[in-house]
C-alpha cells in the first residue's frame, strides 16, 4: 500500500508501514548530479594501476569491444554522441573531454566496471582484461599525439 502526502517543501511517502521523506533539497541535489561531472570514483579506485600492456594487441581488443559495447552510446570517435545516447539522461559522456582525459585509469575502470544511472556496470558483461584493454584504446585514440602510448612494431 503507497499513500502519498504532500508539503511544499517536502514529500512524504508512506510505502507498507515505512516512512520515506524526499525534501527538496535532494531534488536539488539530484538535478546537480544529472550532468555526469559529480561522478567521482573512490580514492582507492583511483590509484589502481593498469595491468595491461598497451600494445597493439590489447588497443585492437579495445576498440572492437568499445565498437560494440560503447560506441551505440558514446559514439564512434567517443564524443558522446551515439544514436541511443541522444535519449539518456544524463547524456553519455563525451570520453575526449579533458574532464575525462585527465582521469586516472584506475578510475575509468571503475566506473566502466560499476556504471551509474543510465550507463550499465560491465563487470558481469566483459572481463577484467578487457575493461583494461577499453581503456588502452580510449588512451590511444583520446590523447594528443605526443602522449600516446607506443604500437608494437
Amino acid at each position: 500500500m503507497k499513500q502519498r502526502l504532500s508539503h511544499p517543501v517536502m514529500r512524504i511517502l508512506l510505502i507498507g508501514g515505512l516512512l520515506v521523506i524526499v525534501s527538496s533539497t535532494a531534488a536539488v541535489l539530484l538535478a546537480d548530479d544529472a550532468d555526469n561531472s559529480n561522478w567521482a570514483a573512490p580514492a582507492r579506485a583511483r590509484r589502481e594501476k593498469n595491468p595491461t600492456p598497451a600494445d597493439t594487441r590489447s588497443i585492437d581488443s579495445g576498440k572492437n569491444l568499445y565498437m560494440a559495447q560503447c560506441a551505440d552510446c558514446h559514439g564512434d570517435a567517443g564524443k558522446g554522441n551515439g544514436p541511443s545516447g541522444r535519449e539518456l539522461n544524463p547524456k553519455p559522456a563525451n570520453l575526449t573531454d579533458p574532464s575525462v582525459t585527465r582521469q586516472t585509469d584506475g578510475a575509468l575502470f571503475w566506473k566502466i566496471t560499476n556504471g551509474r544511472k543510465t550507463m550499465p556496470g560491465f563487470e558481469s558483461l566483459t572481463s577484467e582484461n578487457e575493461r583494461w584493454d577499453i581503456i588502452n584504446y580510449l588512451r590511444a585514440t583520446t590523447r594528443p599525439a605526443s602522449t600516446q602510448p607506443a604500437k608494437d612494431k
